[in-house]
């Protein structure tokens, strides 16, 4: 059996042995929990930025605008829940309606991330029906859009190229005087429509809009 003298050699070889560990973490290594909670947001795969955040304030600050504004019944809300943004209701065709939209806040920020993409991609979970989204530029009577079918029950990412988004003006009519093509750096305002006749109950829920170069 060793004695308490014994012993004190042995500790000082544990301590030594136990201190370069130490001194590697508190000089320039983190643990897991640090790292995690300390990393930027980043895109589901590493390629794309967001040009919107979608946790739970962020979706509190979205709107939506239904075709009551017109005369319709169609209703929507926006929500936050399993993961994103849930954007749900109903679509009605009585009194000539038959849309529902959900609008981000204005944001000239959305542009600054957006500066160079190509692609705009909206990761989400829908029901079959088809989906519009659409790109407001601040102080342009115009703005741009492009749709996409998503898969019921299924998460996808949905790639939207930039070129193929379409100007529109007022009530989605062509707008012959705007650009062909969406300058991407100029969006401040992101919305997603559902039109087209899609009478009945909707979800889509959006876990992120994503620009990729």
């Amino acid at each position: 059996m060793l004695t308490p003298k014994g012993l004190r050699p042995l500790l000082v070889v544990v301590a030594a042995v136990m201190l370069p560990a130490t001194v590697s973490c508190a000089s320039g290594g983190q643990a897991p929990d640090a790292a995690t909670s300390a990393a930027p947001v980043a895109a589901s795969d590493g390629r794309g930025i967001p040009i919107v955040a979608l946790d739970a304030r962020a979706v509190a600050a979205w709107t939506t605008v239904n075709d009551p504004v017109m005369g319709g019944e169609s209703t929507a809300t926006v929500g936050y829940g399993d993961g994103g943004m849930v954007f749900a209701g109903t679509v009605s065709l009585e009194n000539n309606g038959g849309f529902a939209s959900a609008r981000s806040p204005r944001d000239t920020g959305i542009g600054q991330r957006a500066t160079g993409a190509t692609t705009l991609r909206v990761d989400a979970v829908g029901d079959g029906k088809t989906y519009l989204v659409k790109a407001y530029l601040g102080g342009e009577r115009w703005s741009y859009i492009q749709r996409f079918r998503t898969e019921a029950g299924v998460r996808k990412a949905y790639e939207l190229p930039v070129e193929d988004f379409e100007p529109v003006g007022e009530r989605m009519k062509p707008a012959p005087d705007a650009p062909r093509t969406l300058d991407p750096a100029r969006i401040d305002q992101v919305a997603l429509y559902i039109l087209d006749g899609q009478q009945g109950p909707f979800t889509l829920t959006v876990s992120a809009i994503d620009a990729v170069t």
